[in-house]
């Protein structure tokens, strides 16, 4: 679930429990229009339901508050867990590509990208060369100018000068299909020294 989501969620949550805290005082004044003050606030109905499936009524209503406590839990800890880098959601081609090219009118509908899935594309890339053990992409902020952190994982046998050559193409291979121009782009290599280095 996205962070606009979770707020979105957040706000109808605290929209929901507003309104039944200030109609309920609003009863238990006696100002809510044929409600009398004194009546119990749980209906015939209910209360009947409850009596009849005694003593089962207790353990459904403590398994509903421990899924409900264990949700709320999950959604706070959304909230205040931070990631190093934010992930950028879905991407509308239309928002990259603001004008058709060439003067050619713009098509109806939208398409949609998953920025996860040029993140997989752009690590696929980069972890093409033999050199390359390992590589990690993270993409944040907004289109057309997103930000990339790129952290590779290199052989010992790795020269900065080829690494830096591959990564350039790569992230112009991945300017040129997704239409996407980094702001900023970061890169951090690391040397894989797990493995012995033989020497002949």
């Amino acid at each position: 679930m996205t962070n606009s989501a979770l707020r979105v969620l957040w706000t109808v949550i605290g929209i929901v429990l507003t309104a039944i805290g200030v109609v309920g005082l609003i009863a238990s004044l006696g100002h809510l229009a044929g409600v009398d003050e004194k009546a119990p606030l749980l209906w015939s109905g209910l209360l009947d339901l409850w009596r009849d499936i005694d003593p089962w009524g207790l353990v459904i209503l403590g398994v509903l508050g421990l899924a409900f406590a264990w949700l709320g839990f999950d959604m706070l800890g959304r909230q205040f867990r931070t990631r190093r880098y934010p992930a950028m959601g879905d991407l509308d081609l239309r928002a990259v590509r603001a004008n058709p090219p060439d003067g050619q009118p713009e098509l109806p509908g939208a398409t949609r990208i998953r920025g996860a899935r040029l993140v997989r594309g752009l690590e696929r890339d980069l972890a093409r060369d033999p050199l390359v053990r390992k590589a990690s992409v993270r993409m944040a902020g907004t289109a057309p100018r997103p930000e990339l952190w790129i952290e590779l994982q290199l052989s010992s046998r790795a020269g900065l000068a080829v690494v830096r050559d591959h990564v350039s193409a790569a992230v112009d291979r991945f300017r040129d299909t997704s239409g996407l121009a980094p702001s900023r782009l970061e890169v951090t290599a690391r040397i894989d020294t797990a493995r012995p280095v033989r020497v002949h």
